[in-house]
């Protein structure tokens, strides 16, 4: 059984890598050939990288399956135009916004055509989490192509040895990258500072950690919508491996995205002992949801900002509570797991397809 897997640039997301390296993948950028995803070319410069790619792709009639991170065009050209035979198969990983963004309507028109035209011609697609297969369904109906569900899990570097979190701090934390407005839109990070603001009306002593990756425009043209009390209390800090680090001395991770597939550093923080308050259109709500429903919440900046405020008005005890079963919960999301998962289901992928 030999795999492509096809990825973009710079390189593919650390779990999506290691799902591939767990099936024996060889990989390959989605542009080796005229090079555009992460540079401003047009729309002819890209159709026809995505021909050049297909016709030259290195040794394209002796793979089994082509694993395609996320939905990219070249392997459906491959496909409709024979560049590959019927018995090969390709299979698209779905872990990131764009399900999300074709059903809320968030690319233009002919983007959305398109996008949904590509995703019914892959044979099978691999689902990170409830959300994303729920939303394939929403979008295609009968048309879905065979779906295959499979979750994240903590990376060994960033499974804690031990909980260090300070559960009486006032503290809120996010993680997550920009560094553009588009990304600010998907984690939801504008409606969280809304939410926010209307929280510490009623709490002056909340404080928000954003850690992250983040254009110093972007950051500079999003705090002038706030008040001074507001932006006082929001702390910008810059990207780091060392999660851990900065969890301790927070009381609650706030995770309100629109559409995000699933989100590790949710178990990340998890794992710590930090309880988490996500969107209902955050894929790790599955996870969440095992801790307490009420930590779910809609993509309202009131309904945030009132559940931030129930969380901190509620008794030490309790909140303990919510970190105890928290780390609980997450202990169960490692990243041997999640591999192993992986592969089962991309075995029964294989079994399905009747290959080798």
């Amino acid at each position: 059984m030999r795999v492509a897997y096809i990825h973009g640039r710079p390189a593919p997301h650390p779990m999506h890598k290691k799902f591939a390296e767990s099936v024996n993948a060889e990989f390959h950028f989605v542009d080796f050939i005229m090079r555009w995803q992460d540079q401003n070319r047009t729309t002819l410069y890209r159709l026809l990288s995505w021909f050049i790619c297909g016709l030259r792709f290195p040794k394209r009639r002796n793979y089994n399956i082509f694993l395609v991170d996320n939905l990219h065009f070249m392997p459906v050209l491959m496909k409709i135009f024979n560049m590959i035979s019927g018995d090969q198969k390709i299979v698209a990983h779905m872990g990131s916004h764009t399900l999300y963004f074709i059903y809320s309507h968030r690319f233009s028109k002919i983007s959305e055509f398109f996008h949904i035209w590509a995703l019914k011609k892959y044979d099978a697609l691999i689902c990170e989490g409830e959300m994303a297969a729920q939303l394939v369904k929403n979008i295609l109906g009968k048309k879905t192509p065979k779906l295959y569900i499979v979750y994240n899990g903590i990376p060994k570097e960033h499974f804690p040895d031990t909980t260090n979190v300070n559960l009486n701090s006032k503290n809120i934390l996010f993680i997550g990258n920009g560094p553009g407005k588009e990304r600010l839109w998907y984690k939801g990070l504008d409606l969280m500072l809304d939410a926010f603001e209307i929280a510490l009306k009623k709490n002056h002593d909340l404080r928000f950690t954003i850690v992250g990756t983040w254009e110093e425009k972007i950051i500079s043209e999003l705090l002038t919508a706030y008040g001074a009390e507001t932006r006082t209390a929001v702390v910008f800090k810059k990207a780091t491996m060392e999660l851990g680090k900065e969890i301790t001395n927070h009381s609650l991770y706030l995770h309100c995205a629109r559409g995000e597939a699933y989100g590790i550093t949710i178990l990340i923080a998890m794992a710590n002992g930090l309880p988490v308050i996500v969107s209902n259109w955050t894929g790790a709500k599955e996870v969440v949801s095992k801790v307490d429903k009420s930590l779910i919440v809609s993509l309202d900046k009131n309904v945030i900002a009132e559940r931030i405020n129930w969380y901190f008005d509620l008794d030490p005890d309790k909140r303990q509570g919510l970190s105890l079963r928290s780390t609980q919960v997450a202990t169960l999301c490692t990243e041997s797991d999640a591999v192993d998962h992986y592969q089962k289901r991309f075995s029964q992928l294989i079994k399905d397809f009747g290959l080798n």
